[in-house]
């Protein structure tokens, strides 16, 4: 059992990381947790637990600065303890909401002693050493890696009851003031978004989004496919122009030379 629980804490650094790196998808709960399932050898509740709560954590996400339950860990330690313990996806889904708020917060925290890296890199773009800045940027990954990984070897070692207690174990009012962080900081990330999309003149798609859903009645995919359309008419539109200013400049330029 050590080995497998070896094998799910590496799988959940590796998860954690690719979040904050390449993204190749593998912290959404149903990868996280389909891997884990292969590595306590029984796939099938894997998929089963991991897919009921991918559907639960559909709209988990990240918006501005706002860190959501880290459904990747949470998964893990799900399928894992629901294969453990023979309990199924009852089991899996009382211990993965718990293991992902746990890691939710030392993921917050991690993040905050990370910053140290941000400001280091920052002087030193003011004096040009941007060999230093990718240094830097690496140099979160080690405590990315450990904010996966611990959490899941220790819960999926010690069990379910260890990741309660460890909830326990943090002052109430610590979790008071990160619920109220976590209802202001993703309005402070929507307010960001829409600056973007006011400064660049593209409040019109969220006019257009807010039509389709208000008035036409149109649900996610159709508003989604109907957006994705009307962005690449825009970006042709941009596009072209863009070439034939470039032609008037150039013929001028000849012009010029000449």
């Amino acid at each position: 059992m050590l080995f497998e629980c070896i094998l799910l804490a590496l799988w959940a650094g590796i998860c954690t990381v690719d979040e904050r790196t390449f993204w190749f998808g593998t912290p959404k709960a149903i990868i996280a947790g389909s891997v884990a399932g292969v590595i306590m050898g029984d796939i099938t509740t894997g998929l089963i637990i991991s897919g009921t709560l991918q559907m639960m954590w559909l709209a988990n996400s990240a918006i501005g600065a706002y860190i959501p339950p880290n459904e990747a860990t949470g998964s893990i330690i799900g399928v894992a303890i629901a294969i453990m313990s023979g309990g199924g996806l009852a089991t899996g889904l009382a211990v993965a909401i718990p293991t992902a708020l746990l890691c939710q917060q030392i993921i917050m925290l991690t993040n905050t002693l990370n910053i140290i890296w941000v400001h280091r890199a920052d002087k030193a773009v003011e004096t040009g050493d941007f060999d230093k800045v990718a240094r830097y940027n690496l140099l979160g990954i080690p405590l990315s890696f450990v904010a996966g990984a611990i959490p899941v070897f220790i819960a999926a070692y010690f069990g379910g009851p260890a990741v309660e207690s460890a909830l326990k174990f943090i002052p109430e009012q610590v979790f008071d003031g990160l619920t109220v962080a976590a209802g202001i900081i993703p309005a402070v990330g929507m307010g960001m978004l829409l600056m973007m999309m006011m400064g660049k003149n593209m409040w019109i798609f969220l006019l257009l989004g807010f039509v389709f859903a208000a008035y036409l009645d149109l649900g996610t995919i159709a508003i989604s496919i109907l957006g994705i359309c009307f962005a690449v008419l825009y970006d042709l539109i941009i596009n072209k122009n863009e070439e034939q200013n470039k032609a008037v400049n150039s013929t001028i330029d000849e012009e010029y030379d000449l």
